[in-house]
């Protein structure tokens, strides 16, 4: 009898589809030296979008995104506020002169109908206050769902296929005696347009200098969107990958 033949082998598996769900990530915001008026401009913005995005989000009966609405979900976060010495052109705190107030909110819609969504996203980008932080391309749940186990069977496929071929070419036969799952992925398309660490992380005199490169890199976007084509929306990529082991069950 031959010794036992083992083999162990990667398989991979990826499935495409294109992004059902198109999602803004907004940040609406106000600096002033007078908390009041920072407060008045964020609250009406926060108001008058609101209002935008509750009317096309229609809901059924029993609480659930209309077949029909536009956008499926949004959801606004609480104003908060912050405040900082002002600062000169070297980013120097300039205590003779009053604190700025910041006050603001952020705002995820999730968008169906992607002509709707190109639509709002040129309101927004002439909208004061408001500034487009992020994108991003999504799958329905169920969607992902079903392509995930589509790929989790092309991976095991590929490796099957794999050990098949090796143990052929020495004529060999074997069946997998253990498989483990691997990482996955997905390329959903989420481009960050104000990088770096969060907020809360920053030194206190980082924040004037991060929120004029936030004021510029807004007005870049807000260009981009309204001269820019028709939103199209993305191939979104889900790959799998198992590691599985083959042993030979042939005799002489």
């Amino acid at each position: 009898m031959a010794p036992q033949l083992e083999i162990y082998v990667d398989g991979k598996g990826s499935v495409f589809r294109t992004a059902e769900r198109g999602v803004v990530h907004l940040s609406i915001s106000s600096t002033s030296i007078d908390q009041s008026q920072a407060f008045v401009n964020v609250k009406g913005t926060v108001e008058t979008l609101t209002q935008k995005f509750r009317s096309f989000a229609t809901k059924t009966e029993d609480g659930r995104p209309h077949p029909l609405a536009g956008i499926t979900t949004f959801t606004v976060s609480p104003l908060n506020t912050s405040s900082y010495f002002q600062r000169d052109s070297s980013y120097r705190e300039i205590k003779s002169k009053p604190k700025e107030f910041v006050v603001r909110s952020t705002a995820e819609v999730v968008f169906r109908n992607l002509e709707l969504l190109s639509e709002i996203s040129h309101e927004l980008a002439n909208m004061p206050y408001v500034s487009i932080v992020s994108s991003e391309w999504r799958l329905t749940g169920p969607t992902r769902m079903e392509i995930e186990r589509e790929a989790r069977v092309k991976a095991i496929e590929d490796a099957v296929q794999k050990a098949k071929d090796y143990a052929g070419v020495v004529g060999r036969q074997v069946v997998a005696v253990e498989i483990k799952d691997g990482p996955s992925s997905d390329s959903t398309y989420r481009p960050s347009f104000f990088g770096g660490p969060p907020a809360g992380q920053m030194q206190q005199q980082q924040m004037p200098q991060l929120q004029h490169q936030m004021a510029q890199q807004a007005a870049k976007m807000a260009s981009h969107t309204m001269d820019g084509p028709a939103l199209e929306p993305r191939t979104i990529t889900v790959s799998a990958q198992v590691t599985a082991k083959f042993v030979s069950v042939d005799t002489d």
